[in-house]
């Protein structure tokens, strides 16, 4: 009888171990999917002049994005 339970719990690891395992590394990946990607084709807006340019030429400091370097100075300075 206590072989039985020994072998029973053994199975329950290997058991546990591998088929649980499976299961987390499946959840973590569908949740990454539904993260909000950002494309090359996204749009931002420029924070002093109000123009939308796309986000790989977009300058970004302190948080905003700017359309060129003159914006960037025209925040500096107000």
């Amino acid at each position: 009888m206590l072989k039985l339970l020994i072998l029973g719990a053994i199975l329950y690891f290997i058991y546990i171990s591998f088929f649980k395992r499976k299961i987390i590394n499946t959840t973590n990946t569908t949740s990454s999917k539904n993260k909000k990607k950002i494309d090359a084709d996204t749009v931002v807006e420029c924070h002093q002049c109000k123009t939308y340019v796309s986000i790989d030429e977009a300058i970004m400091m302190d948080g905003k994005y700017f359309c060129s370097k003159e914006c960037v100075d025209a925040y500096n300075r107000s």
